[in-house]
């Protein structure tokens, strides 16, 4: 045991020394919350074109390993590969689809379905 007691005001304690650590880090390095609403959305957009990029080009690198694997196991070099380029391909627009329509999440963390310009999805009915 560390000798505190164990008492309910050890929580107490811990919250104001929590408190005053981030206040302390946020002096010395500045916070994330206070970027403005443009910068935060440019880095998102950022963020956005390299998870697309990475989908894309994760898709023809392993289509194109999966051809040559088959190519030198089949001996039918480089038809496989070529054909499984364009499998690959397929599949990286595919997975950028998924992804710009919001079906990439997990369940629970989709994005909401509503549009706040769609009256008919507002939830009322008919």
């Amino acid at each position: 045991m560390t000798g505190n007691g164990g008492g309910g005001g050890d929580g107490d304690d811990f919250d104001r020394r929590l408190k005053a650590a981030r206040a302390q880090y946020e002096a010395a390095h500045g916070s994330d919350r206070k970027r403005s609403p443009e910068e935060r959305s440019r880095w998102q957009g950022i963020g956005y074109a390299m998870r697309v990029g990475s989908e894309l080009i994760a898709a023809l690198i392993v289509g194109v390993g999966i051809g040559y694997l088959l190519d030198e196991w089949l001996g039918t070099r480089p038809w496989l590969m070529a054909l499984f380029l364009f499998i690959g391909g397929a599949a990286g627009v595919m997975n950028v689809y998924r992804l710009v329509e919001g079906k990439d999440a997990g369940i629970g963390w989709k994005r909401p379905d509503h549009d706040p310009g769609n009256e008919a999805d507002d939830g009322k009915g008919g």
